[in-house]
């Protein structure tokens, strides 16, 4: 049975790209099946996980012609077991076209549930907003994870998005959507605002916190700068080894083995 978990967050650069790379990675690693999809039209996974800048097809495809086969969209990455689709939304008229397909929040589900049930994990790279594209990810996951950085501007974000949440639950009809847990990410033990916040976020919240935390890692900004995953980059580093506890929180907190 195929789990699909989406990253969203209202607020750029918390991590949420890395971290949807670095999962699928250690996914991957751990002997898994995963398809990483990049909904984002920034694009950025592609160059973490070395796929070439010439193949065109992608994300454009899955969602504007139909009569593509997903399976023509799927570039394989330096790892066996993880697959790829990268975003080619690169035009304002590709992202008129994109937005016009998708105002049908079902799409993305239907179109992945039609060709991609051959994966362990489809790993979702939504945009960092709640519009049509992230409510297309979010109607597809089943479960949904929310990166957030220890600091008051990120914090005010998740609050936003929460309220968000529950006005695009009433909108999706037939289908729970499913908060899998806030990840805190690019964390810095040595930093008083770091370790207030989290310690707030950890009273607050409870078990909505992901255990697993990702701390602010040189060998993560390496990797990403070398177009790799951390994973694949430096399997025994302090950032390494957080994805793959993150990977076995998810397993074991949701029997997914």
């Amino acid at each position: 049975m195929t789990t699909i978990i989406s990253f969203v967050s209202q607020k750029g650069g918390v991590g949420k790209t890395t971290s949807a790379t670095n999962l699928a990675s250690a996914f991957a690693i751990g002997g898994y099946s995963v398809l990483l999809i990049d909904l984002d039209p920034q694009s950025s996974i592609r160059y973490s996980v070395g796929v070439k800048k010439e193949q065109t097809q992608g994300t454009l495809e899955l969602l504007v012609e139909p009569q593509t086969p997903v399976q023509r969209l799927i570039r394989r990455t330096d790892l066996e077991n993880l697959h790829f689709i990268f975003s080619n939304i690169n035009t304002l008229q590709d992202e008129r076209r994109v937005y016009h397909a998708i105002e049908d929040y079902k799409l993305l589900s239907r179109r992945i549930s039609q060709d991609c049930q051959n994966y362990d994990f489809i790993i979702l790279d939504a945009p960092a907003s709640t519009n049509d594209l992230t409510l297309n990810a979010l109607y597809a996951s089943d479960l949904v994870i929310l990166p957030l950085q220890c600091e008051s501007l990120a914090v005010k974000s998740l609050k936003r998005f929460l309220l968000s949440f529950n006005e695009l639950q009433e909108q999706v009809e037939n289908k729970e959507l499913r908060i899998a847990g806030i990840l805190l990410t690019l964390y810095d033990k040595e930093n008083e605002v770091h370790r207030r916040v989290g310690k707030q976020l950890y009273s607050a919240l409870g078990d909505s916190v992901f255990k697993t935390i990702i701390p602010r890692n040189d060998s993560i900004t390496e990797a990403s700068a070398l177009g790799k995953s951390v994973i694949t980059y430096k399997l025994n580093s302090v950032g390494a080894t957080a994805y793959i506890r993150l990977m076995d929180e998810l397993v074991d907190k949701f029997n997914l083995r």
